[in-house]
């Protein structure tokens, strides 16, 4: 999956955090489980280790840089 897939399935709150939209299945340290749709993580909380929400944040921002790119290129 890319990481513009992995964006896809969530969805930004106005309070900054992110809300799972489509489920998907990851990988765990130990073995896969899923992230259902509706499940949210708020700024500062920890999934594996990993503020989610900060790492989507900086996913959209690469995201909307690669789109402005392509924009100025055309």
């Amino acid at each position: 999956m890319t990481k513009a897939q992995f964006l896809n399935r969530f969805e930004r709150q106005p309070d900054g955090a992110w809300t799972c939209i489509k489920p998907m299945k990851i990988d765990g340290p130990n073995g896969p489980f899923m992230i259902k749709a509706g499940a949210s993580f708020s700024p500062g909380a920890l999934l594996l280790g990993i503020e989610l929400a900060k790492e989507l944040d900086k996913m959209a921002a690469e995201q909307r840089l690669d789109s402005n790119s392509l924009v100025r290129a055309a």
